[in-house]
């Protein structure tokens, strides 16, 4: 079994290997060149087999592929620098995909995302085209708190499934804003808001040689891709600011795990009643957030609900500290 992109260029390669043959049979019947005739179609296919080929079957083999354009790619040898800075960016906000997702489905400190390595599936010319796949967690213990938890393939599922979404980010992207379907593909508000973060910092800024990225996975379709460029990027930066719509108001209590300092996000998790909340907060509260990691607070604003009402993103309208986190001696990995 081939997967649908490699099964979509094998029938490309029928369809002209048909038309050849009722070419050759035309040129034989009224005494033309079988060679001249030829000649096209064969052109057809070396370029399918030498281009469209080795894409598509990197997209079936990957959970997600990049294609990178621009003058700094768009070479026979593109530089070592640029392709090691293109592989650390989609490794990092995998890994921050990762222990998002972990981490709003776990309601639990979990290692193995912070460790997290996407495999490499390969790589194919035509600009620079890099497809990954996410591996199950390599450290023992990471799996043992996995399986302990009994949601090693929930979590698991839901990661590929956040990673692969970034395929479908730029569909949603117009001129000015985020169309009205993206967050009918995007339910969850939590996971949207951490798959858009991700996509921001991919999108490029047009500064190092590189004017726009395609994300395909194997469920998605050449015909509905779309690339993020510099001004889509803008969109996104636009979209972040004001992530939480139709909010509810509310107030909860947890403890403050993962910062991200950049993009003004934090979670607060064992909420009463909820679990896990993805943060979205303003400068003013920068202060107060970078001391408390780890601490219990309570955070108060507007939020978005799934479906089913329990708020998952919260637009920060106040936090404060109301328990210091404990110290305690770091434990070494294992135990």
């Amino acid at each position: 079994m081939m997967g649908i992109w490699t099964d979509s260029v094998e029938l490309k390669a029928s369809i002209i290997h048909s038309q050849l043959a009722a070419a050759r049979d035309l040129a034989l019947r009224h005494s033309g060149s079988i060679e001249d005739v030829s000649q096209p179609y064969l052109s057809l296919l070396r370029s399918l087999y030498a281009d469209e080929f080795p894409f598509a079957q990197l997209v079936d083999s990957s959970d997600l592929v990049a294609r990178f354009s621009g003058p700094a790619v768009n070479v026979n040898d593109p530089t070592v620098s640029i392709v090691i800075s293109v592989f650390s960016d989609i490794r990092e906000q995998i890994r921050s995909i990762a222990r998002s997702v972990v981490g709003l489905a776990t309601d639990r400190q979990i290692r193995w995302p912070s460790n997290l390595d996407p495999h490499l599936s390969g790589i194919a010319r035509g600009s620079l085209i890099v497809g990954v796949s996410i591996a199950p967690p390599a450290l023992p213990a990471a799996r043992a708190q996995l399986e302990l938890d009994g949601v090693s393939d929930q979590v698991f599922a839901s990661i590929r499934t956040a990673v692969r979404s970034l395929a479908t980010v730029a569909r949603h992207v117009g001129d000015s804003a985020m169309d009205s379907s993206f967050r009918e593909a995007f339910p969850d508000p939590a996971v949207r808001d951490t798959v858009l973060v991700a996509a921001k910092r991919l999108a490029p800024t047009g500064r190092r040689g590189i004017d726009s990225v395609s994300f395909f996975s194997d469920e998605s379709t050449e015909a509905a891709s779309a690339s993020l460029t510099p001004k889509s990027r803008a969109v996104i930066i636009g979209a972040l600011m004001a992530p939480v719509q139709e909010p509810g108001s509310g107030t909860f209590i947890g403890a403050l795990r993962e910062i991200d300092l950049d993009a003004r996000r934090f979670e607060i998790r064992g909420v009463d009643g909820i679990g896990s909340i993805r943060c979205v907060y303003s400068e003013k509260h920068d202060e107060v957030v970078r001391r408390a990691l780890d601490a219990r607070v309570r955070v108060s604003g507007g939020y978005e609900a799934l479906v089913s009402g329990r708020p998952r993103l919260v637009a920060v309208e106040s936090v404060e500290l109301l328990e210091r986190p404990h110290t305690q001696l770091p434990l070494p990995d294992g135990a």
